[in-house]
């Protein structure tokens, strides 16, 4: 398949993965970072000190990984200027208004000390946190569907479930436990969280020092091409270990190969960095998360891709990973775009917040959330008769000019996924670049200049849900107006004044250009305003109307659930309803223009839908 997409955004690298769901972690050789360490234990006196092993001021993990910790983490140096509109895993259109900016060079000779592993996933935590172990309703109707249609069986010796408040204007109920309607195991996950303190007592990592791979000194044949990309070449060794089978992805950082350890008789993927200065930086950056991602999850039950070793030949860092398979980009296009089954976007979604929940746990931002850097364990399928009033619906306004509908829609055997690509992620405590998340993803106070944070992560997440659930992005647009135009339409409210105000203080240029004296949008009152900027515009509605219709249902959140299941009972049956019904209330809560208002991950995990199930192509195998 073309590594080029039509609608020119990035693709995820991947293949073939024949190891199991968890990481394993190898003993011998030259592979697994070694990051093992003590929690209660102090700096001082912890077993994992370096005593006399240390060699002119550094230190090595299974002659795989140095740990530089002195390295400065909050000059916001390293982050400088990398702002990926397209990224390793593909090739994509960047945004006119990004520019390159040189990112200074880290020093490299500072103090090492070496982390031993440990996984913290339950260190020090209090009982089993069951991020469905309970429910907020806020009206009699929400309460009845719940407690008709929750699929959740209670395992702790509390029968009626844990107590709390979804917001402030909720009643608190206990949790009914029925099993009406099916569910996938990948909803059911738990998250464990990380206790603050721990986290805490942990020093964040600093510069990580790859070892570096000897050539033959008498190859003068130069490796790379004019800009610094490696080149591939197919059946040849690769720093005298690796056998190259295929080149899986080429982007800004570099390419991305599908390889063949002869050490470990493995497949593996590895992330060769362009051997720029700028892109070296910037990939030490994505080696300390992927390091401390690995150091507080060795058994990766958060779904966060790991770092099995890395290493520098001939100028190029490169980060070796497991091999996965397709990215959920991929998937839908195989598909002809058509849309997954409810069940499935509600276990790529459990899963896909609880790995947002855990990176914000540690204090860490993704920043390039998107279906490309979403990837699938297993992408084999099973085809079934395409039944969904939902998904037929979906594909129809879809494909305006419908010749032939089709009869059958390929269903996941497995929707288990696995987050990638942390290139651009950072400390929320480091440097922030103005402009970051791909352009369809991007959130409003991105676009505005207001400053970012956590949530921005969870507006992608909102739009990553619309495109599963639509088949195509939401916001398709490359233009700051019209796309702010289309967030007060699908918000169904204004910008907020003060993040106006706040952009015009920054001196940003959206803030100056498109917002008049009492910082409303000025937009199809403007001559200058494109046509197909107002037509776009028209063509999507307040989220809940827009996703209905796509659906083939009419979904108002003016008015009650009973008054609008009455309007669709003809179309659907009461417990599906009430699954659709909450998953916009999801996405409802997501799209609050706001950041502060906006939910935030954990608060996400909570969502009354999480405790829905749904009987449809996912759930429900139909024979052929």
């Amino acid at each position: 398949m073309s590594l080029i997409s039509n609608r020119k955004r990035p693709r995820g690298f991947s293949e073939t993965f024949n190891a199991s769901h968890t990481t394993k972690t190898s003993t011998t050789g030259t592979s697994i970072i070694g990051l093992e360490f003590d929690p209660n234990s102090s700096s001082s006196s912890s077993s994992h000190t370096i005593e006399s092993s240390k060699k002119n001021g550094s230190i090595t993990f299974n002659d795989s990984i140095v740990i530089d910790d002195t390295s400065e983490s909050d000059t916001g140096g390293p982050h400088d200027g990398y702002e990926n509109d397209y990224d390793i895993d593909g090739i994509e259109e960047v945004d006119e208004e990004l520019d390159d900016e040189v990112i200074e060079e880290e020093d490299d000779d500072d103090d090492v000390v070496i982390l031993e592993e440990r996984n913290l996933g339950t260190a020090n935590i209090r009982g089993r946190n069951n991020s469905d172990s309970a429910l907020f309703i806020n009206n009699d109707e929400e309460e009845c569907a719940y407690n008709m249609f929750n699929v959740h069986s209670n395992n702790n010796n509390n029968q009626g479930g844990t107590n709390y408040n979804y917001d402030n204007s909720s009643t608190i109920i206990k949790k009914q436990r029925t099993s009406s309607l099916p569910q996938l195991p990948q909803v059911r996950c738990f998250y464990n969280r990380i206790s603050p303190a721990i986290i805490s007592k942990v020093p964040k990592l600093g510069n990580i020092k790859p070892t570096i791979i000897p050539y033959e000194s008498d190859d003068m044949i130069n490796c790379d091409d004019n800009d610094g990309h490696y080149i591939i070449k197919i059946n040849e060794t690769f720093a005298n270990r690796f056998f190259i089978v295929r080149l899986l992805g080429q982007g800004t950082f570099g390419k991305v190969i599908e390889c063949f350890d002869k050490q470990k008789n493995e497949k593996c993927a590895i992330k060769i960095i362009r051997n720029i200065p700028k892109y070296r930086d910037a990939a030490k950056i994505e080696l300390r998360i992927l390091s401390t991602l690995k150091k507080f999850d060795n058994d990766n039950m958060n779904h966060c891709i790991h770092l099995k070793e890395c290493f520098d030949y001939r100028g190029h860092i490169c980060i070796v990973t497991d091999l996965l398979k397709i990215s959920l980009y991929d998937f839908l296009e195989q598909n002809k775009f058509i849309s997954f089954p409810g069940s499935h976007i509600q276990a790529i979604s459990k899963q896909l917040i609880r790995s947002i929940t855990f990176l914000h746990d540690l204090s860490l931002i993704h920043t390039d959330l998107k279906p490309e850097n979403i990837l699938l364990y297993d992408d084999s399928f099973t085809k079934r008769k395409l039944n969904s009033h939902t998904i037929r619906s979906s594909y129809e306004s879809l494909k305006k000019k419908l010749k032939k509908f089709p009869k059958f829609l390929k269903v996941l055997n497995d929707p288990s996924i696995q987050i990638i690509d942390f290139g651009s992620a950072i400390f929320n405590d480091e440097y922030h670049s103005s402009i970051v998340s791909t352009r369809h993803y991007r959130a409003p106070e991105i676009i505005l200049g207001t400053g970012w944070s956590f949530p921005c992560d969870m507006w992608s997440t909102g739009c990553i849900l619309v495109e599963l659930i639509i088949g195509e992005p939401l916001f398709k647009t490359h233009d700051n107006l019209e796309h702010l135009a289309m967030i007060e339409k699908i918000c169904g409210c204004k910008i907020d004044s003060h993040m106006v105000k706040v952009s015009k203080n920054f001196q940003n240029e959206c803030g100056l250009k498109y917002f008049d004296i009492n910082n409303e949008l000025e937009f199809a009152e403007s001559i200058n305003t494109p046509l197909r900027f107002i037509e776009s515009v028209e063509r999507v509605d307040r989220i809940d109307l827009f996703i209905s219709s796509k659906l083939g249902l009419e979904i108002d959140f003016d008015y009650s659930l009973n008054e609008n299941f009455d309007r669709n009972r003809h179309l659907i049956d009461f417990g599906n309803f009430t699954f659709w019904w909450f998953l916009i209330d999801l996405i409802r809560k997501l799209f609050i223009i706001s950041p502060n208002r906006r939910l935030t991950a954990y608060e996400a995990l909570q969502h009354p839908w999480f405790n829905l199930g749904i009987e449809d192509e996912g759930t429900i195998p139909v024979k052929i």
